[in-house]
């Protein structure tokens, strides 16, 4: 069943740009951008690939190791929960969901022009945007901004574009490059301008203080709204910081747009076979406890410790000798445990960081005892992330952690049936789920090499909301019916995009490390973490700000 709803979704998505290809002049039937001259930029396709011998993007302050089928993250942290994100496909989505046209509630669809931008037209301007092709790491943010591949989250990316090119009088060019900042740093440097948008990662906080990309603040005469729903807002909470004088600042972006920020995303899943098999926990409602916060971490212990068999009566648990385990996982949970909290190593409050673990010590220290009790149980089992996919879909375990681009699209030439959850709530008083994003995850940012900054912050705009109602929801519905197999995953899984985290404290500052190794150490040294690197914390806060200062763009 959920193979056919997939095929049906992509055959619908794909007749509907079929459709608006035909009606648009500026894009060819394949769904390739046309040429178009332009002060932006000028391509022949929209699958356009660029070459580099240079070296790859710089990792600066965070240590990664690369993996192609999976992730991996340096040693570093998490971030607080809560995120207005939204979409539209879903039944607890949360969009701007009417709007008021001429005294008639119309709900948005992604297929007409943004209330406040129907004065907008680029009059034939070309939009290039610079993503990763995923050679060095398996993490593709190319695909996610132009794809001629059939399935449907592709073809929905086509379709945004499609619509927005005969919307808004434009066309938007796609190039896949092995190191997209490389190619754009270098058009700063030498006076060219090709590209308007690029991605990166590994170094948020490298491209804020670099003084080669745009603050967003100040992006064009018309102020972008980032309060919107389009916006990932954790994201712009985290990374939308006061220099010393008090100004606003913010260099990168996520939205909806911005898919690997979803694969990239730490999660967990379950075999729902295994759920159902055991008459211990079957009749818990795995779903009803999240919609009604009462999915913790005490709730999770009970159903790990209940769902194992120890098939061979050896009285030793291990999923590769044919036991059913509660909870395997790869070394990376450690982190996914302590982000479930809601708690940040470097908190932003109101543009303004801090040392979350020196001014929070007794709640962190309560969260790492919990999360130490937890990784020690005996039903659970760290597994390399090769074959956490074989073991899950085999039986051999009722839960299992990683990233969704791993978990789950691993998991869909399986024949399975696979669940959704978020990571627990510590206690049901917590306002928020939450989930830390894996440092392979691309922002976007614009170089100072365009010139135009009032269309090119029109755009931004434009295509971060046509992304929300014509991009999220294909990804909701692949994930839910083609991966897994029931339309609560799409549910839970926009609950947990709706909480995604990013902590500079592990994206930028390498200070998580440690408190993942008091986990899987079982050793609670939180007060002398938070004695020892205060110091570190401060000093890299006061360098980052320095930066800021430094950065007039």
């Amino acid at each position: 069943m959920k193979r056919f709803l997939a095929l049906a979704l992509s055959l619908l998505m794909i007749l509907s740009v079929l459709l608006m290809a035909g009606c648009n002049d500026g894009t060819k039937d394949d769904g390739s951008s046309s040429s178009s001259s332009t002060s932006s930029t000028t391509a022949s396709t929209s699958k356009d690939t660029t070459a580099s011998d240079s070296t790859t993007e710089s990792t600066a302050n965070s240590s990664t190791e690369s993996t192609s089928d999976s992730t991996t993250e340096s040693t570093d942290s998490t971030t607080e929960s809560t995120s207005d994100s939204t979409t539209e496909s879903t039944s607890d989505s949360t969009t701007e969901s009417t709007e008021d046209i001429g005294g008639t509630e119309v709900v948005p669809t992604g297929k007409e022009k943004l209330k406040g931008y129907e004065d907008v037209t680029f009059n034939g301007a070309t939009f290039t945007i610079v993503g990763a092709d995923g050679e060095s790491d398996g993490f593709n943010s190319a695909k996610e901004i132009y794809s001629e591949e059939s399935d449907a989250i592709s073809v929905a990316v086509r379709e945004r574009n499609a619509w927005i090119e005969t919307l808004y009088q434009c066309t938007i060019v796609g190039k896949s490059s092995p190191t997209p900042a490389n190619d754009a740093m270098t058009e700063v440097s030498s006076n060219q301008h090709t590209i308007d948008l690029y991605t990166h990662h590994y170094a948020n906080s490298g491209t804020a203080t670099g003084g080669k990309v745009y603050n967003l603040y100040d992006l064009g005469s018309r102020e972008i709204d980032f309060t919107k729903a389009w916006w990932d807002q954790q994201y712009i909470n985290s990374y939308s910081v006061k220099n010393s004088s008090g100004k606003d600042t913010l260099y990168s972006i996520v939205g909806d747009f911005a898919l690997t920020t979803f694969d990239c995303t730490h999660a967990i899943v379950f075999n729902k076979t295994v759920y159902q098999n055991d008459p211990d926990i079957n009749s818990i409602d795995i779903y009803e406890l999240v919609r009604t916060n009462k999915w913790t971490m005490d709730q999770f212990q009970f159903m790990v410790k209940n769902s194992v068999s120890d098939a061979d009566g050896n009285s030793t648990l291990d999923s590769q000798a044919g036991d059913i385990l509660g909870w395997i996982r790869t070394g990376h949970a450690t982190h996914g445990l302590h982000t479930a909290s809601g708690l940040s190593i470097l908190k932003n409050t109101a543009g303004v960081l801090s040392f979350d673990v020196s001014n929070n010590t007794d709640t962190w220290t309560t969260v790492i005892d919990k999360a130490i009790e937890i990784w020690a149980m005996p039903e659970g089992q760290t597994l390399s992330y090769s074959v956490i996919p074989e073991t899950i879909a085999g039986g051999y375990a009722l839960f299992a952690s990683e990233i969704l681009g791993s978990s789950l699209a691993n998991l869909k030439d399986y024949d399975v049936e696979i669940g959704l959850v978020p990571y627990p709530l510590y206690s049901e008083s917590q306002e928020n789920y939450a989930h830390y994003v894996d440092n392979h995850f691309y922002s976007y940012s614009v170089p100072t090499s365009v010139s135009d900054i009032d269309a090119i912050g029109d755009f931004l705009t434009i295509y971060a909301y046509h992304s929300t109602y014509l991009v999220r929801p294909a990804y909701l519905n692949v994930y839910a019916y083609d991966y897994c197999s029931d339309p609560q995953s799409a549910e839970m899984l926009d609950i947990i995009l709706s909480t995604m985290t990013y902590d500079p404290g592990y994206l930028d500052a390498s200070l998580e490390g440690d408190l993942s190794n008091m986990i899987t150490n079982g050793k609670n040294n939180v007060a002398k973490f938070a004695t020892a690197k205060a110091k570190n914390a401060s000093s890299w806060i006061s360098n980052f700000i320095a930066g800021l200062d430094d950065n007039n763009v």
